[in-house]
């Protein structure tokens, strides 16, 4: 038996960057009757239960469902957890089976950003202990992997595969498609939420800086959002909630995108979902720094920050010359990522 540790894709949380790769683990074992684990401190202190095709799903809780949560994880042959928040509600319970760790990103490191001090020293010991017990170690990028052996040192006898969150592309003639789609060249998007490092604060200054220019927000935040853009002084704008898979149709009219990461520990691992779904559909990223994740100044075609406010941007040559660089950077990252795909959905299948 497979057991998932994480809550199961639903249409009320598909907008959770953390959901997005839950659905793309899950593709791996689609035709696996599998068991998903919602674990929860204090929710669900009546056990739920239902079925999606051939998953099965209980919504528990740690203290009122203890004996049983113990019993399906020892009965299980791999135990695949989502980040170190699954990692630290499973703790207590001692288990046999092949544990894959899939990351998602560096947590502690993301609460203590958020001025979490006493949550990140907590999920800093989660951490610690599933990246010592796991047997196989998911990564969204080798920033992030290097990152954990520099941390926690490396461990003898783990398997560690590197595999970027990567979003529903399509075809390949969808990449082709999207280079020759029709942009306003005064455009500019932003697909996310309002973490702390989205920088949403210098997102809305530099918008006021341009404001001559038209603004797309979609986010799920979309009454503080509008209250930021407002106070901040820019006025002409849509910002709006659309569903998952309506956001490339918005990226195939735009020309730039923020994604305005600091150069952080947090933003040097990650592997934003937005960013990639941007170089593929012909955004142009609008940065604070290229060095994201496994990107950098070399693999990278963007707008700096100060470029954008002096209004310092490529005229159509040349941005299409780096929509196509950035276009193929992603491809190759994709094909890159296959055979690790291939290597962890083989061992689900094996363990299943």
């Amino acid at each position: 038996m497979i057991c998932v540790i994480a809550s199961f894709p639903s249409k009320q949380n598909e907008q959770d960057g953390m959901i997005q790769r839950v659905v793309h683990i899950d593709t791996l074992m689609a035709s696996t009757p599998r068991t998903y684990l919602d674990v929860s401190f204090r929710r669900f202190l009546r056990k739920q239960t239902r079925t999606e095709n051939s998953a099965t799903i209980y919504c528990v809780n740690v203290f009122a469902h203890f004996f049983f949560i113990w019993k399906l994880l020892r009965a299980a042959r791999i135990v695949y957890i989502h980040s170190a928040y699954n990692a630290l509600r499973i703790m207590a319970f001692p288990t046999s089976a092949r544990i894959i760790f899939d990351a998602h990103g560096a947590v502690p490191e993301e609460l203590t950003q958020e001025g979490r001090k006493g949550a990140a020293q907590i999920l800093g010991v989660a951490e610690r202990f599933i990246l010592r017990r796991c047997d196989i170690l998911v990564c969204v990028t080798r920033a992030m992997l290097e990152h954990f052996n520099r941390k926690h040192g490396p461990r003898a006898n783990r398997a560690e595969l590197v595999l970027p969150i990567l979003p529903r592309f399509g075809e390949t003639a969808d990449a082709a498609n999207a280079l020759q789609s029709f942009r306003n060249t005064d455009s500019v998007i932003y697909a996310g939420g309002m973490q702390i490092w989205q920088n949403v604060d210098l997102m809305v200054e530099a918008a006021s800086h341009r404001r001559e220019l038209l603004y797309t927000f979609l986010t799920g935040d979309v009454a503080a959002f509008e209250a930021k853009l407002r106070d901040g002084g820019v006025n002409t704008f849509v910002c709006t909630k659309v569903k998952p898979a309506q956001v490339k149709d918005h990226y195939l009219t735009h020309n730039y995108g923020f994604v305005l990461r600091d150069e952080i520990l947090v933003n040097q691992v990650a592997c934003p979902t937005k960013l990639m779904e941007y170089l593929y559909w012909g955004v142009l990223p609008i940065v604070i720094t290229p060095n994201i994740g496994d990107f950098n100044a070399q693999n990278l075609r963007g707008v700096t920050l100060e470029q954008f406010r002096a209004g310092l941007l490529p005229d159509a040559d040349a941005a299409e010359s780096m929509r196509r660089h950035n276009q193929s950077t992603v491809l190759a990252l994709i094909d890159a990522a296959q055979a690790n795909q291939d290597r962890l959905q083989d061992q689900l299948l094996d363990g299943g």
